[in-house]
């Protein structure tokens, strides 16, 4: 298999070879785990455009206090979970307070207009 980069930031072509493929079955593989022979084109995309973030794990290193991961790991099996739990609650009043604001002053701002209008 060989990669012929055509642009190694956005897309690349994979090229099976007939004897690769052929290789490949005598090994046991499927269809499901090798291409079939040619030249297949792949682009990268982000993983945004692909899943919805709230579908997607990422691994990160964060660093925090001591005591507060011992709570977390003391008080829940899946502490990491619990963790993201509280995270997206945050992040959920968060977003509502901004849409609240943001309605609020769209209210006032009509408001405004239809006491000059009058």
């Amino acid at each position: 298999m060989s990669n012929t980069n055509k642009n190694l930031k956005d897309e690349f072509i994979l090229e099976v070879t007939q004897k690769e493929y052929d290789e490949a079955m005598e090994k046991g593989w499927t269809d499901d785990d090798i291409q079939k022979p040619g030249k297949h084109l792949y682009r990268r995309v982000s993983p945004d455009k692909v899943f919805k973030p709230s579908e997607v794990k990422v691994n990160i290193t964060l660093e925090i206090d001591g005591d507060i991961l011992m709570h977390f790991r003391q008080r829940h099996e899946s502490y990491q979970s619990e963790m993201n739990n509280i995270l997206r609650a945050e992040m959920e009043r968060n977003l509502a307070k901004e849409k609240a604001e943001k309605e609020f002053i769209k209210a006032v701002a009509e408001q405004v207009k239809a006491l000059i209008a009058a």
